[in-house]
């Protein structure tokens, strides 16, 4: 399979794991080209792109294409999919979570599915192995009835004050932008909730502290140790919630100031009538038990992800796992499938709309 593929916007960080991936897979994928609303980044990413920079997006979005990938400004990715949908994309891939105010997005759904548009969000820990296992062992119903499950996400202490978890425009900042890899879980395994409540804050101001690490721009590369504030991010510091779902509650904590990198702290636990799993998202440390044996689980405790992982391995599989099986779509036209397409974002979506006002208001929402 051959594709072209034409880059809208380029100022979210994982342009640069796309430009790699693509790259790698030069002799069946072509780039035809760039674009980015801002100048200033767009004039520095000609050193990495490997590929023309378009300064007028009509001229850019008028050649024959394949494929839009979009890593613009949260604000901004909402154009650029109707651009892509409207200038003949058959496929399109946008960084998440797509757009500054779910609102935007939902319009588009409806555009997507009349054209018959493989489209997918990026939230590549769909495609984590951990979380494809937890997955399986919801839908094979190996812990029997399920009565509660505790989902916890973060970020690095700093990161919180990233430019992509500080913009005015969205409706919130780490727990909207990264928060999502943890939703769509919940989103994919069991649906959207009946009944939520939540607090979503910012702490009191607090002296300044040595956080975890940040990315302070585009092109800066990673820091560590950087001298943060609690109470000093745009946007939220802790994320809380309850979801009542019918026969089930799921409880949801998240912070911006965790002491480690991404995912090291990440776990899910779900609790079954015949048994639990419990999960850290990197693999190590995690098990399964079960009161009574089931198809390929044996009864007891049985220690999950128990060989050598490379630091940062699982993700970048995940990563490529994703970019595979998006290009596998578009070939076969699949608009659906095992992913998060049109449908699950705008459901990953409204349950962030009403997380949010229910914060707002102090008060449950029903869904």
């Amino acid at each position: 399979m051959n594709f072209t593929v034409i880059f809208l916007g380029t100022s979210h960080p994982h342009i640069f794991h796309r430009f790699k991936y693509l790259q790698e897979q030069r002799d069946s994928i072509k780039l035809l080209g760039y674009y980015d609303h801002g100048t200033h980044i767009a004039e520095q990413m000609q050193k990495h792109a490997c590929c023309p920079r378009y300064t007028d997006l009509s001229e850019l979005t008028s050649l024959p294409y394949d494929i839009a990938l979009i890593h613009g400004r949260d604000v901004e990715n909402p154009e650029y999919i109707h651009r892509a949908i409207t200038s003949g994309a058959k496929g399109i891939l946008v960084e998440k979570p797509g757009a500054a105010q779910p609102s935007a997005f939902y319009p588009l759904v409806p555009e997507l599915r009349a054209r018959g548009i493989v489209f997918e969000v990026g939230w590549e820990l769909h495609y984590l192995e951990t979380v494809e296992l937890a997955r399986r062992i919801v839908k094979t119903e190996a812990l029997g009835p399920i009565t509660e499950a505790r989902f916890h996400g973060g970020c690095p202490g700093g990161a919180g004050d990233e430019p992509w978890q500080s913009d005015e425009a969205s409706i919130g900042g780490f727990f909207y932008s990264l928060g999502g890899h943890v939703l769509e879980c919940v989103v994919e395994f069991f649906g959207l909730p009946r009944h939520l409540v939540s607090s979503i804050r910012k702490l009191p101001v607090r002296p300044p502290h040595e956080g975890f690490s940040w990315v302070p721009d585009l092109f800066s590369g990673r820091q560590l140790n950087p001298e943060k504030t609690i109470g000093g991010l745009a946007h939220e510091d802790i994320a809380s919630a309850i979801l009542e779902y019918d026969d089930f509650n799921v409880h949801l904590d998240f912070t911006a100031w965790e002491p480690s990198a991404y995912l090291k702290d990440w776990t899910i636990d779900i609790y079954g009538v015949n048994g639990s799993l419990h999960l850290n998202l990197e693999g190590p440390g995690s098990c399964i038990v079960l009161k009574n044996p089931v198809g390929e689980w044996k009864a007891g405790r049985t220690r999950l992800f128990t060989g050598e992982y490379a630091e940062g391995g699982m993700l970048a599989a995940a990563f490529r796992k994703q970019m595979d099986s998006f290009f596998d779509r578009v070939h076969a036209g699949l608009m659906d499938g095992d992913c998060c397409n049109d449908t699950i974002a705008a459901k990953l979506l409204k349950l962030y709309d009403a997380l949010y006002a229910s914060s707002q208001t102090r008060s449950w929402v029903s869904m």
